[in-house]
C-alpha cells in the first residue's frame, strides 16, 4: 500500500481525529498513527494533552492488487469447494439452498497440505422444526440468552470472584476431596471451583457419569449457528489481537452460504491500518454489503438502510481494556446501535486472572456471550472452565485458526469436556 495526501494536525481525541480526517480528505480516510503530545504552556507549565495524529489515503499499488487478487481467488475457490460438497452451486453469491425448516450446523474437518489448512469434508446436519432435537435446541439457546449479564451484575460477579481469590493472591493448589474434584484440578481448573463443582455433582443424586453431567452444565449460547448468535444485531468486542474482524468473516460467511441469510457486515474499526480493507474484502468474496460507522451515530443510517437484513454483524475496534478512552467509545457505539447481543471476545491462551480483568474493564456494556479464539494455541482449557463457571454467561463459539469460513464451531457441553479432560481432538487442528 502507498499512502496518498498525508496530513498531520493536532487533536484532542480519537474521535476528533477520525472527524478532521474525514473533513480534510474525504471517507476514505485512515489514522496512519497519533502519539500523546503536550503542548502550548508557559516555560514548561501549563501545557495541556493533545494527540498528534497523521492522517492519510491508503492506495494499494501494482504489487498489492495481484497479491490481493491471488489471495481472493484462493480464498474464493475454497468457498466453491466447499459449496459443491454440500451440493450447492458452483457459482453465484447467493447461499446454499436448504429446506426452509432447516438450520445448518456446519462442522468442517481438516487436512494438512504444503498451502496451509484445506478442507477436506464437509458435514452439514439439518435440524427440523418439528423434531424433538430442534424443540431441545430452542429451548437451551432461549435459556442461555436470558443469561445475559447488564453492567451491575457483571461488576457484582467480578467483585465476589476477586474476593474469593484472595484479593490478589492465587489460591494454593489444595488437597481434593474425592476424585470429581481431583481431574478437575488436573485440568487447570481452580481448585475451589473444582471442589464446588464436584460438590454439586454428588449433591444431585445423578446417577449418570460425571463427565457427561458436566458437559449439560457448560451454558452454551445455542447448538446452531444461528441462535448461537442471539439476535439479528450482534455486536462483537474484545481487546486487541484475539481476532475478531477474522471470526465475523467466519460467522458471516457460515450464515450467507449455508444460512442462506442476507447478511450485512459493519466496522466502526477506523483505527487500525487497512482494517476496513481486511473486512471489505471478505465483504466481496461473500458477496454481501459492508457497511464504515466511523461515529456511532452513522450505525443508526446504516441500520435503516438495511432493514431487511435477517443478520448484522458489527466489528469493532480492538481496544486495550486498560485505555478508558477506547472503552467510553463502546459504551457510546452500544447505546448507538442497541445490538439484540454483545459477544466478548477473548483468547483462550490467557490466564484466568487476564480475563477477569479483561471482563472487568470491557463489562461496561452488557455481555450476553463469551466467544474464546486461539484454541489451538493452548493446551489446558481450565482457565475457560473457571470463567464461564464465575460469569454464568453462555459460550457461543470456538475458533481455533485463521482460516475464513473454517476453523470455528458452534460450542457445544461435551465437545467442551472431552477437549478440558483430555480426550477429543474435535477443536484441535492436526499436526503438520
Amino acid at each position: 500500500m502507498k499512502v496518498e495526501q498525508q496530513i498531520e494536525y493536532e487533536a484532542k481525541s480519537d474521535a476528533e481525529a477520525i472527524q478532521v480526517a474525514r473533513d480534510r480528505l474525504g471517507r476514505e480516510a485512515v489514522i496512519l498513527s497519533s502519539r500523546p503530545v503536550k503542548l502550548g504552556g508557559v516555560l514548561g507549565l501549563f501545557k495541556r494533552d493533545a494527540l498528534w495524529v497523521t492522517a492519510g489515503i491508503l492506495v494499494p499499488d501494482q504489487d498489492d492488487l495481484l497479491r490481493e487478487s491471488k489471495e481472493r481467488m484462493v480464498a474464493f475457490q475454497h468457498l466453491l469447494d466447499m459449496r459443491r460438497a454440500v451440493g450447492g452451486p458452483a457459482s453465484g453469491t447467493q447461499g446454499v439452498r436448504v429446506s426452509q425448516a432447516a438450520e445448518p450446523m456446519v462442522t468442517t474437518a481438516f487436512s494438512a497440505s504444503a498451502g496451509g489448512m484445506v478442507p477436506s469434508t464437509v458435514a452439514v446436519q439439518a435440524y427440523e422444526s418439528n423434531s424433538t432435537e430442534r424443540t431441545a435446541v430452542a429451548v437451551k439457546s432461549a435459556g442461555a440468552a436470558s443469561q445475559s449479564k447488564d453492567v451491575d451484575e457483571i461488576k457484582n460477579i467480578l467483585a465476589g470472584v476477586l474476593e474469593r481469590l484472595g484479593g490478589g493472591e492465587d489460591l494454593p493448589a489444595t488437597q481434593s476431596v474425592d476424585e470429581y474434584s481431583r481431574i478437575l484440578v488436573e485440568a487447570g481448573v481452580d481448585p475451589e471451583i473444582a471442589n464446588d463443582t464436584a460438590d454439586e455433582f454428588r449433591a444431585s443424586g445423578c446417577s449418570r457419569e460425571f463427565e457427561k453431567w458436566l458437559a449439560d452444565r457448560i451454558p452454551v449460547m445455542g447448538l446452531d449457528g444461528y441462535s448461537a448468535l442471539g439476535g439479528k444485531r450482534v455486536l462483537f468486542a474484545g481487546p486487541t489481537g484475539v481476532g475478531k474482524t477474522t471470526t465475523i468473516a467466519k460467522i458471516a460467511a457460515i450464515q450467507s452460504l449455508w444460512g442462506n441469510k442476507k447478511v450485512v457486515l459493519m466496522t466502526s474499526d477506523t483505527y487500525r491500518i487497512a482494517a476496513v480493507e481486511q473486512l471489505r474484502t471478505y465483504a466481496k468474496i461473500l458477496g454481501i454489503p459492508i457497511e464504515i460507522a466511523s461515529d456511532p451515530k452513522e450505525t443508526q443510517s446504516a441500520l435503516k438502510k438495511h432493514r431487511d437484513a435477517d443478520l448484522i454483524l458489527l466489528d469493532t475496534a480492538g481496544r486495550s481494556h486498560y485505555d478508558g478512552t477506547r472503552i467510553d467509545e463502546l459504551r457510546a457505539l452500544y447505546n448507538a446501535y442497541m445490538p439484540d447481543s454483545v459477544h466478548l471476545v477473548m483468547a483462550a491462551n490467557i490466564n484466568y486472572r487476564d480475563m477477569l480483568d479483561v471482563i472487568e474493564r470491557m463489562g461496561v456494556v452488557p455481555l450476553s456471550a463469551l466467544l474464546f479464539t486461539k484454541l489451538d494455541e493452548t493446551a489446558s482449557y481450565g482457565t475457560i472452565f473457571n470463567v464461564l463457571h464465575d460469569m454464568e454467561l453462555p459460550v457461543s463459539f470456538f475458533t481455533v485458526g485463521q482460516n475464513v469460513p473454517n476453523d470455528i464451531e458452534i460450542a457445544q457441553g461435551d465437545k467442551f469436556v472431552e477437549l478440558l479432560f483430555g480426550h477429543g481432538q474435535s477443536l484441535r487442528k492436526p499436526e503438520r
